[in-house]
């Protein structure tokens, strides 16, 4: 028997019927109907629990009384704490990439009063004016694609000026990572580019070639924030 995994799903069924706090009477039939078990695993089940220490078992005439120990109070809190860091790393995407000379872009945006207005909204902060490209690797181009089609991201339309029409884009906040050091940015998806899906225009509050020390070639970890 896998000692903690085995006797885990016993433990969190007793503890949604409130046994964490005081001795409480439960069917064993409602508990093999919850956990989808048979009588004989069920048995088998709440020996090992309560010889383990995980449970308190009390006898009352022919009725039974089950309360969690704290060792099974730990162990629900163990696999909370698991399922924490699972769950937090699955709200970040991390796109790699490295560092390369950009076309431009990203400094026309940078210059236009309503970008700059929607970036101080978005942000808190007015960007540099002038952005960073790194060009994805194949997993990380992959990546980028699941996080348009998740919809994530503050959308900035596009609007007109003087006749002029201007694009729209989205801006998903970041943090970039270089080897030494960590900046917080954000990375834009231009709805009209003249790059390839692989590269990545980033801005930030600091000019990040000089704060990261980067050059061409240099590599760069992007954590998008889901």
């Amino acid at each position: 028997m896998n000692e903690e995994y085995d006797v885990f799903p016993l433990v969190l069924e007793m503890a949604k019927r409130r046994c964490l706090y005081a001795p409480k009477r439960i069917s064993r039939v409602d508990l093999m109907r919850s956990l989808g078990i048979t009588a004989w695993r069920l048995n088998k089940l709440l020996r090992y629990a309560e010889d383990e220490g995980y449970i308190i078992t009390r006898k009352y005439g022919r009725t039974i009384y089950y309360k969690i120990s704290e060792r099974g109070r730990s162990l629900l809190e163990k696999f909370l704490d698991e399922l924490k860091v699972v769950l937090e790393e699955d709200r970040v995407i991390a796109l790699r990439g490295k560092v390369v000379s950009g076309l431009g872009e990203g400094a026309v945006y940078m210059s236009i009063p309503e970008y700059k207005r929607s970036f101080v909204e978005i942000l808190g902060y007015e960007p540099y004016p002038g952005t960073l490209n790194i060009r994805l690797d194949h997993e990380s181009v992959l990546a980028r694609d699941n996080l348009r089609n998740n919809s994530v991201g503050y959308r900035i339309e596009g609007f007109e000026i003087g006749g002029k029409k201007y694009g729209g884009l989205t801006v998903y906040k970041a943090i970039i990572n270089s080897k030494d050091k960590a900046v917080e940015g954000a990375i834009l998806d231009l709805d009209i580019t003249k790059h390839g899906n692989d590269i990545l225009e980033i801005i930030a509050p600091v000019k990040l070639r000089e704060e990261l020390k980067l050059k061409d070639g240099d590599e760069v970890i992007v954590e998008v924030w889901l």
